[in-house]
This record gives structure tokens, C-alpha cells and sequence, in this order.
């Protein structure tokens, strides 16, 4: 199957927060015990939540003096367009981004600035919404095309980690999380996936991806010369006297 191009004319608006989401306090619940065990293990100096829905998420472990948020639109501690990150290289301990990929014109390229300003050994926590899920066939109801997340494009957890592996980042842990329909009628925000999302995890209605950037030094690697043949071991007749 060909895949369809990543980059397109423009940009949508995503999420403005939690709220606006189906269950999306309850997804946002999720997402926070899934990343709260490597939350524990960032410290340093500067963390950007990348988005209005990683600004609202809950990782108390954080061991980071300065957090802050940035996003093109709304209330944001930084408003700036991705594709053109106003960081410097290197100036950043960790990046958290959630639900963000899929409302941008060029998702590599804002990749390529997360990388960019990200620290060696620096950590990227990534979270998307999963076009294998069956939440995505709520979004053909009368109403939901153009509200997000529809309406944002869709990629896979593979094709986020494929990018990333292109940058140089290794892949700590990654899944599925989140089994809901997206359907804010039912009481239950797991009603109808609870329980087959245990055996086939990837119809959660969203990934995570924990990654962390690599800095691999170069090997200098010296040429062997090579060696001149031995007159004793040629053959008499191709002897030169």
C-alpha cells in the first residue's frame, strides 16, 4: 500500500483542550499513567509542552525547573509556528507533544525542529491519535468531519517511529492506550472496547511514543594498506629478473 504524502497545503486548528473531546478528561488520565513512569526519570532546565492538549496533561513527576507551552494559536506561554521552532539548538531538556503531528502542514519538518532543539540524550514523549482504531468511523457522523481530532490526518505509530529513527532518536517504549469509541453519549468511555482492546491493543483510540535523541560519535576508521606481493611467492614464470 503507497503511502499518501504527509505534507499538505495548510495547517488545521487542533484541540483546544481536553474538554473538547469526547471523554477526553478520561483520555487524558490515561495518558498521564502511561507517561509517569518516564515523567520520573526527566530533569534538567527547560521542558516545552508542544499544544494545548500536552499543556493540560498531568505528569507531577517532572523533575524540570522551567516548563512552559507553546502553540501557533490560543493561550500558550509562546505562540510560534512549529515548522519554524524559535529555540535555539541544544537548548532543551525534553519535549512533550500530544496530539499536535496531525493538525500540521509538515509534520517532518516539525519533527526535524523538536530534534533540532532538544539536548543529546534529551527526551521527546509523543502521543497521536491511531487511524486503526474504530474511533475513527465516528468522525464520518454528520458533524464530526471537521471537528477535531477528525479533522486532523491521521499516522500511524509506525510511520511516527520510522521518522523518528530517521532523526536519530531511539525508541524507549511505545503502544497503544485510550480503548474508547469517541462517543460522548455512552456512559462508559471504554463501552464496547474494554475488553478486545486487551487481546488487539492496537484499536486503542491513541499511541505514545517515549523517544530519546542519540548523539552517535563518528569512528575514524583508518585504511589498511595494502600489502605488496611477495617475488617468492609468485610463480617463476611471472618473475620479474
Amino acid at each position: 500500500m503507497m503511502l499518501t504524502p504527509a505534507r499538505r497545503e495548510s495547517a488545521n486548528d487542533g484541540p483546544a483542550s481536553w474538554q473538547q473531546l469526547p471523554h477526553g478528561v478520561w483520555m487524558q488520565q490515561q495518558l498521564s499513567h502511561v507517561f509517569g513512569p518516564y515523567s520520573a526519570k526527566i530533569f534538567g532546565y527547560y521542558l516545552a509542552r508542544v499544544g494545548h492538549l500536552a499543556k493540560e496533561l498531568e505528569l507531577p513527576e517532572l523533575r524540570v525547573r522551567h516548563q512552559f507551552s507553546a502553540a501557533q494559536h490560543g493561550e500558550s506561554n509562546i505562540l510560534a509556528e512549529l515548522e519554524y521552532w524559535p529555540f535555539a539548538e541544544n537548548a532543551l531538556d525534553a519535549v512533550v507533544m500530544i496530539g499536535q503531528l496531525e493538525f500540521e502542514r509538515d509534520p517532518h519538518q516539525v519533527l526535524r525542529e523538536m530534534s533540532r532543539s532538544l539536548i543529546a540524550d534529551g527526551y521527546l514523549l509523543i502521543a497521536g491519535f491511531n487511524p486503526f482504531s474504530p474511533s475513527v468511523l465516528t468522525g464520518c457522523w454528520p458533524g464530526n468531519t471537521k471537528q477535531p481530532p477528525w479533522s486532523g490526518r491521521y499516522f500511524s505509530k509506525a510511520r511516527i517511529t520510522d521518522w523518528l529513527s530517521l532523526l536519530n532518536f531511539e525508541i524507549i517504549d511505545a503502544g497503544y492506550v485510550a480503548p474508547t469509541l469517541l462517543i460522548a453519549r455512552t456512559a462508559r468511555a471504554d463501552f464496547g472496547l474494554a475488553g478486545i482492546t486487551r487481546f488487539i491493543p492496537q484499536l486503542n483510540s491513541m499511541y505514545y511514543i517515549v523517544a530519546r535523541k542519540r548523539e552517535f560519535p563518528l569512528t575514524v576508521m583508518r585504511v589498511k594498506k595494502r600489502m605488496k606481493p611477495q617475488m617468492n611467492g609468485l610463480p617463476i614464470a611471472n618473475r620479474v629478473k
